[in-house]
């Protein structure tokens, strides 16, 4: 066993109530930075100001009618072929209806059989997305080409 001086004992004493107080600042300085970051920013809820404007329409401003934010779909031109998209009645979708509104209203049918279908389907997609189906938009598509054959392409191009 090893005997220390009375005033070695103290000193030692004293290095671990220093510690252990600045362990307790540190723990405490934490949970009042975690609880003033949690407390400053309200967490997000589930309705929006675009839901709201989305499900009740006639309530949107007409500033915001005239750009398209208040409109379920917005400004985007959609797809909206009947042809194209008889899997459900699309009259009785509403206003520029999405993709998502036609695959939902496939699934209201009941027949799972027919979700796949609809959800590969352009219908509700943006006219820019339809009939590209699986790969890249023509203009990536083209400058792929155009290097596979060494030809870097026009350089005014953005992003090439």
């Amino acid at each position: 066993m090893v005997y220390m001086e009375g005033g070695q004992i103290k000193e030692a004493r004293m290095k671990r109530l220093i510690l252990a107080l600045a362990v307790v600042a540190v723990v405490l300085t934490s949970g009042v930075a975690a609880a003033n970051m949690l407390s400053t920013r309200p967490s997000p809820s589930p309705r929006t100001e675009k839901d709201q404007a989305r499900l009740a329409p006639e309530k949107a401003s007409d500033e915001s009618e005239e750009a398209g934010a208040g409109v379920h779909g917005g400004p985007i031109e959609r797809f909206h072929e009947t042809g194209g998209c008889s899997l459900v009645d699309v009259s009785t979708l509403q206003g520029n209806w999405t993709h998502g509104d036609y695959v939902a209203a496939v699934a209201a049918l009941g027949d799972s059989s027919l979700i796949p279908t609809a959800a590969h389907s352009d219908c509700g997609k943006p006219m820019v997305s339809v009939g590209h189906r699986h790969g890249p938009p023509d203009f990536v598509q083209h400058k792929l080409e155009a290097r596979k054959t060494g030809d870097k392409g026009p350089k005014d191009i953005p992003g090439s």
